[in-house]
């Protein structure tokens, strides 16, 4: 495929995911750069050529980027912090064209990751997340916990129970701690586990767009993982895991499971 073939499809296609429910075009963002840390600046290049991209050295600048996560520390402050506003880990092999669509279903959002469950499981995916959201709203302390919280909970349970399916703990014990820890480890070490993907999407609406009220702006965060999906029930164990639907239920204002039980939509007061 040619670079002017790929560019072409990457507009056509971020402007059909930005299409909302009434037809017309949204587009939340328009990156203007690629980043990829690591990357070696000739293949960078011949990425964001095909992108219709600019690439970038350093992130920096108003326009939004993109970063390309591909083996570089992931949890470098500065790649979670404005102007970044989507971070995804590239699959195997991807040139210009298989980029198109991420690219596309992230020009539909605020912010948006896309990364192996292995790459998201090594950084603290919850807290980054939520200071790429706290530098562009910015969140008082006591809703800043709780929301970091609640994030951590979300990420954490379509990783470790969604994409590993690692059980969660009945009890509290240190039997069943260590049962936890070396099925995740167990879990981990499986290339098509750890290859699983997490995608994390995230819209801000201001106060005076309608959607929030009470002048606060709402913020809607959609994490979708891979696994197997559940049918969410009435809790009938007091085990030490299980818990996190009730917690993220006691802290979102809403929250609702879809795709059988894969992807977790909340939604918050800033």
């Amino acid at each position: 495929m040619s670079d002017g073939t790929a560019q072409s499809m990457a507009q056509s296609a971020a402007d059909s995911a930005a299409r909302g429910a009434t037809g017309t075009v949204g587009c939340r963002t328009r990156f203007a750069g690629l980043a990829a840390p690591g990357m070696p600046a000739e293949r960078l290049g011949r990425l964001a050529q095909g992108l219709g991209l600019a690439p970038v050295a350093e992130p920096a600048g108003p326009a939004a980027l993109a970063v390309l996560l591909t083996g570089a520390d992931p949890g470098a402050d500065e790649l979670w912090l404005p102007p970044v506003a989507a971070w995804i880990e590239p699959p195997d092999g991807s040139d210009a064209a298989g980029l198109v669509p991420l690219l596309a279903e992230a020009a539909g959002n605020d912010l948006y990751l896309n990364l192996t469950t292995a790459t998201a499981h090594d950084i603290q995916l919850g807290g980054r997340l939520l200071a790429a959201l706290n530098a562009r709203h910015r969140l008082d302390g006591d809703r800043r916990d709780d929301l970091e919280l609640a994030l951590h909970e979300a990420v954490s349970n379509a990783l470790v129970h969604g994409n590993l399916g690692v059980a969660g703990m009945k009890e509290l014990s240190a039997q069943e701690l260590e049962r936890f820890s070396r099925d995740l480890g167990d879990r981990l070490a499986d290339p098509t586990l750890a290859a699983r993907r997490i995608v994390i999407a995230l819209r801000i609406d201001p106060a005076e767009d309608g959607l929030a009220e009470d002048d606060r702006a709402l913020a809607t965060v959609e994490v979708t993982d891979e696994g197997e999906g559940f049918t969410p029930g009435p809790r009938t164990s007091s085990g030490a895991s299980g818990r996190g639907l009730d917690l993220i239920g006691n802290i979102a204002e809403e929250l609702e499971i879809a795709n059988g039980g894969r992807s977790i939509r909340l939604r918050f007061r800033l």
